[in-house]
């Protein structure tokens, strides 16, 4: 005879942390373009959000703890392995498949989050306060009217507008470097929601447990005979 009883899994952090992170990166990934201030703040969300899901990984519950489900990628080769043929071992907490997924996804998501920051500090700003820190040195020097002179000659001008333009050009090509490292890890984050979720739907129906019911209740049904 069959029988199914609950145990409760996830804490109420952890559901907190993977619904609100699903959320967050859907209102990011469509405002990456638009002018405001939502992106930059959502990005600080994020980052605020993975670095408590690490303290997490430490502090918090049972199956919450990084040394509950980290493991070696052969061990994550082998979980796939037996997935593939059907028979894939049973884990109350995170299979090692989904360990590695949830590395992947908190590692991207740092990246993404510095990489968004170093982008738009290229640029001049000040992204976590977001008033724009660009100043002139010379004005600044020179802050007193009566105290300013003329540059000597037109040469020193031209070597100053020089020195200028080169200045100018290497944050560009910083800012494109950080701009596409971001653009890059955003895509990447796509591909691992996509396989998450595949291997959500494949663990799902080889266990014969409902695993996003578990992360709305923090509770997974477990078989036995």
């Amino acid at each position: 005879m069959n029988e199914n009883k609950q145990i409760h899994v996830w804490d109420f952090f952890v559901r907190v942390f993977h619904w609100s992170l699903v959320l967050l990166f859907f209102v990011a990934y469509p405002t990456g373009d638009d002018k405001g201030s939502l992106h930059r703040y959502v990005g600080y969300a994020v980052l605020g959000l993975v670095a408590s899901r690490i303290a997490w990984g430490f502090f918090g519950s049972k199956h919450a703890l990084f040394r509950d489900f980290v493991c070696s990628p052969a061990k994550a080769f082998i979980y796939l392995k037996e997935l593939a043929a059907g028979k894939p071992t049973y884990y109350k907490g995170h299979n090692p498949a989904a360990a590695w997924m949830i590395i992947l996804l908190l590692v991207n998501s740092i990246i993404i989050c510095l990489s968004g920051y170093a982008a738009y500090a290229t640029k001049g700003n000040n992204p976590l306060l977001g008033f724009s820190n660009k100043f002139s040195i010379v004005e600044n020097a020179y802050a007193d009217g009566d105290e300013k002179e003329e540059y000597e000659d037109e040469e020193d001008k031209h070597d100053g507008r020089e020195m200028n333009n080169k200045g100018e050009k290497e944050d560009d090509e910083a800012d494109s470097l950080w701009s596409d490292i971001h653009e890059m890890a955003a895509q990447f984050m796509l591909v691992l929601i996509f396989l998450h979720i595949a291997g959500v739907t494949v663990s799902s129906i080889m266990h014969r447990e409902n695993l996003l019911q578990s992360m709305i209740t923090g509770k997974k049904d477990v078989h036995s005979s």
